[in-house]
């Protein structure tokens, strides 16, 4: 990318393509652009997975856009399915890919015009700071919306790069039904409650918002 300087008056006046995606979404992660980076990260049971596919569910009804669920632990087993049906993930423009590599979600971006590319996760693809650039560099005129998810056990103590996360635009972490947004769409930190724990062992299958 070539180097470039404009006046501040010139930036102040300067127009983005922002999305309005609806209450919910504006008041939790702010009012986005069309080419945002989202880093998810929390425990297993934090309820990311599934804030997650709601999002791509939302996101590609409302915008009539291809959104690509990368997945590389659960792909097309029986608990993605079941979720998929416990939280009517229905969107007919939601795709699911199974163990796709850096260099095929490239291709398949550019292919099939996603607008939405989610990995989940980042340490079973094996996905690193540099392709994360790669991608950015590749896509730089595209209205794109990439997702990245990491385990993490504590807030802003994710279990891959910390140069990955500091990258995003957006970053959240879930514990315990308790989503912490930190976005550069906010003037502050905001912790939203996403559902409650049960006592035992099955989630209640509900929205969760």
């Amino acid at each position: 990318m070539k180097p470039q300087i404009i006046n501040i008056n010139t930036l102040k006046n300067k127009k983005y393509d922002e999305l309005d995606m609806g209450d919910h979404y504006n008041e939790m992660l702010g009012m986005i652009e069309s080419k945002t980076l989202i880093f998810c990260y929390g425990t297993s049971g934090s309820g990311k997975s599934v804030w997650i596919m709601q999002l791509a569910n939302f996101f590609s009804s409302r915008f009539r856009a291809k959104a690509l669920y990368c997945s590389h632990e659960e792909a097309f087993k029986k608990s993605m399915r079941d979720r998929s049906n416990n939280f009517n993930i229905e969107s007919k423009k939601l795709y699911v890919g199974m163990n796709i590599d850096f260099e095929t979600l490239l291709d398949k971006i550019q292919r099939n015009y996603y607008r939405m590319a989610i990995i989940d996760s980042v340490q079973y693809m094996q996905f690193t700071y540099e392709q994360l650039k790669e991608l950015n560099a590749t896509f730089i005129k595209r209205k794109l919306i990439v997702v990245l998810v990491s385990f993490g056990t504590a807030y802003k103590k994710p279990a891959c790069s910390n140069d990955i996360m500091h990258a995003c635009d957006i970053k959240i972490f879930f514990d315990a039904g308790v989503a912490t947004v930190d976005s550069r769409y906010l003037s502050e930190t905001k912790k939203v409650r996403l559902f409650k724990p049960q006592t035992n062992a099955v989630q209640q299958q509900t929205s969760m918002f």
